[in-house]
């Protein structure tokens, strides 16, 4: 609630802002540009629910920045946010004089404060035009952190990014120099003779406003008092009646004060710990894995649990910037200190989706036999024949070569298209494989010993499919339970001596008939046994749609 609210007010104020800058800016073309708009823009914020939405978010931000202050146990914070911090806590001393100058003047006295009025006292007071110019950068700096912050944990927003920062440097710039342009065009007034004017039209009003800003600025500064006192005096109590022991993997064992957040905890004990958007719960980059005390942990929160339900956490997995240790606990951090979306994104890491795919893995039989009988180069001259003819079956069969093992392949089938076109496209690509290492037999029956054989494994089901492995060459490929059994499938084909094992799951989804052996087959990695089909003869297969043409049968020895 507290989080939803912070972002909605300040989005409010992110749009009140751009759209006062923008009309800073049309000083470049002339103060009658300005001042059209303006009174367009004060008729729509004038309004009243308008004005009460403006008023309240400014506000309401204010004391949600106590509030959030309060709340950190710890200030070491990474510099983002500190900055942050320090430059919305200076925003309300900068503000007062221009606030209380124009809109409260406004709304109290019952007068339209025109650009020409605003802009000749800013310029006709001392150290006024300096503090609108250190105004503007302040605000600015602090709305785009912010939106920064928040934006960059959304789809697409890398893909704007280059956008993004040519206008959050035009936007400001241009609002200065229109500022400036107007400024030293009209010059300065006599600011005695026009407050002489206000005073004479109501003068308890302008004494009300003439104190206005003291009084403000004492609140502020009082609240931000009252937030230091109840953090210290909150401290105090955590030293003295209650703490508890966070087991660290690199840190060993800290001493936390109850109640305070995980992330909080380990930034006050100097730990670095990896956290992108802040603490908000926007991001997974914090998450530990709880490995003693999980049973004595409250439950996670809303905005927790939706998050670990977007990368599917399991009950141990929890966010450091939302989980409040109030016993002891040991954690291990799941993504590396001073890393943050970048290495959770970037290429080598896993940018993957969840889909139903069909796997299969080939395996050269006596790979290490062959490498003893023949010279180096003559073994790396087989082989490449040999991949070429595999990865010739995957392309005729809309396969995708995933994986690289040596002597063998891994393939994904489904990538596009429903599982059933995928099984199908799998069992076709098998026939395909061992059509074409008949034929490759044939060409170095002169070069050979022994014909090459090969064994197959294939399996369907839910995997994580997506760009993984090293950052200088990711690969699209798959990760799983699927992937493991259709590994184990392809080495358990040797022992069993079939070329072919294939899950029951794949024969049913590509709605095949053949008349193999069916049997439960323990894997290791699986508590239940896996139903899989013996294929001896993969020529056999009568499969739907099949594009390839049966080849010579011959027993599999």
């Amino acid at each position: 609630m507290v989080r939803n609210l912070r972002l909605f007010t300040g989005v409010v104020l992110a749009v009140f802002v751009v759209l006062h800058l923008l009309n800073h800016a049309l000083g470049l073309a002339s103060l009658d540009a300005m001042e059209a708009v303006r009174q367009r823009l004060a008729a729509a914020w004038g309004s009243p629910p308008l004005k009460l939405l403006l008023y309240g978010s400014l506000l309401t931000h204010v004391l949600l920045a106590y509030y959030a202050l309060y709340r950190r146990s710890t200030l070491r914070m990474p510099l983002w946010e500190a900055a942050q911090l320090i430059l919305g806590l200076a925003i309300p001393p900068l503000l007062l004089v221009h606030l209380i100058g124009t809109r409260v003047t406004m709304d109290l006295m019952g007068v339209e404060v025109e650009y020409r009025h605003v802009i000749t006292a800013l310029w006709s007071l001392p150290n006024q035009v300096e503090r609108q110019t250190a105004l503007i950068l302040v605000v600015w700096a602090h709305l785009l952190i912010g939106l920064h912050y928040w934006l960059r944990l959304k789809q697409g927003y890398r893909q704007v990014l280059g956008l993004w920062q040519v206008l959050a440097t035009l936007v400001p710039m241009l609002a200065l120099m229109g500022f400036y342009r107007i400024g030293w065009e009209l010059g300065t007034v006599d600011m005695a003779a026009r407050k002489a004017a206000l005073v004479a039209r109501d003068p308890d009003t302008m004494a009300f406003i003439g104190g206005l800003e003291s009084l403000l600025m004492n609140l502020y500064l009082g609240g931000l008092l009252l937030v230091v006192l109840a953090r210290y005096a909150r401290a105090v109590y955590r030293v003295n009646f209650g703490s508890v022991m966070v087991e660290h993997p690199e840190r060993g064992v800290i001493a936390a004060p109850a109640g305070e957040t995980l992330l909080d905890a380990l930034r006050g004990a100097g730990v670095d710990h990896s956290s992108v958007c802040g603490g908000r719960a926007r991001c997974t980059t914090c998450r530990v894995r709880v490995t003693r005390g999980l049973e004595q942990l409250a439950p996670p929160g809303d905005a927790e649990r939706r998050a670990l339900e977007g990368i599917r956490a399991d009950a141990a997995t929890r966010l450091a910037c939302q989980l409040r240790v109030n016993s002891d606990i040991a954690v291990i951090p799941l993504i590396p200190p001073g890393y943050g979306m970048d290495y959770v994104r970037r290429p080598g890491g896993i940018e993957g989706k969840e889909q139903a795919v069909a796997v299969l893995f080939v395996d050269l039989r006596d790979s290490t036999r062959l490498g003893e009988q023949r010279l180096p180069y003559d073994v790396v001259f087989i082989l490449n024949q040999f991949f070429a003819e595999m990865s010739a079956a995957l392309v005729e069969t809309n396969g995708h070569y995933a994986q690289f093992n040596g002597d063998g392949l891994m393939a994904l089938y489904g990538l596009e298209g429903d599982i059933q076109t995928a099984c199908q496209d799998a069992l076709r690509g098998a026939q395909s494989m061992f059509r074409r290492l008949e034929s490759l037999n044939q060409r170095l029956q002169r070069e050979l010993e022994q014909p090459l054989r090969i064994g197959i494994g294939i399996h369907c089901g839910e995997a994580v499919v997506g760009t993984m492995g090293p950052p200088s060459s990711p690969l699209l490929s798959a990760v799983g339970d699927t992937v493991n059994t259709a590994a184990r499938l392809e080495s358990q084909s040797k022992p069993l001596k079939v070329p072919l094992l294939v899950s029951l799951d794949v024969i049913t989804a590509a709605g095949v008939d053949y008349p193999g052996d069916i049997r439960q087959l323990p894997l290791r990695g699986r508590y239940q046994p896996i139903d899989v089909m013996l294929v001896t003869h993969p020529q056999q297969l009568e499969i739907s749609q099949s594009s390839n043409q049966p080849f010579k049968d011959r027993a599999y020895e």
